[in-house]
């Protein structure tokens, strides 16, 4: 007897086992609400607003213009060596082509799109635009691909536009702490 009730225990507390497992996995399944972590059902991340003044000066900073031209712009020459000819598209037109977060791919993962066949692609097959990602913050960054987004080919000012239009692409967030700017200094850029 002692061993039918055992059976029926062990029965017992297993069974209870698989429900409470089956009850848990069944809470973890539902739409977490924002306020338990999880990410609200309807968000899509929208390209935060930028100053295409400053992003233009960002531009500068990187030397953009020793690669990449940008029609109706005057920009400092390279410095002496550092000219390998413009080794990427013409910018004045892209901003139509493009969403803000291509070209924030583009400046944060250069190896993620390389076009083939247009001499993009270094011999080790990777882009020829190097990572710019310890050199400017996410405030660049952003201004930046403002001023991208600015380059309409319509005959207007460069730098000009106003904030990037907003998208529906996800990633990111809009505010960055403090000590996630890495700012560059004279010995980093070269």
């Amino acid at each position: 007897m002692n061993r039918r009730i055992r059976g029926y225990a062990i029965g017992l507390a297993v069974s209870g086992l698989v429900l409470a497992v089956v009850g848990v996995a069944s809470w973890a399944q539902q739409s977490p609400e924002h306020g338990g972590h999880g990410t609200p059902q309807d968000w899509k991340f929208s390209w935060p607003a930028g100053d295409a003044s400053a992003g233009r000066e960002v531009f500068i900073k990187l030397e953009c213009s020793t690669c990449r031209e940008v029609r109706g712009e005057q920009f400092p020459k390279p410095q002496p060596g550092l000219d390998p000819g413009k080794v990427g598209p013409e910018l004045s037109g892209m901003a139509p082509l493009h969403p803000a977060e291509y070209f924030a791919e583009a400046i944060i993962s250069p190896n993620a799109v390389v076009e083939e066949g247009k001499g993009y692609r270094a011999a080790d097959g990777k882009s020829k635009m190097p990572s710019y990602n310890d050199l400017v913050n996410v405030q660049e960054v952003i201004d930046l691909v403002t001023y991208l987004k600015s380059l309409k080919g319509d005959g207007a000012a460069p730098g000009q536009g106003g904030p990037a239009a907003p998208s529906d692409g996800h990633g990111g967030a809009e505010g960055q702490p403090e000590g996630l700017q890495p700012q560059m200094n004279a010995d980093e850029h070269r």
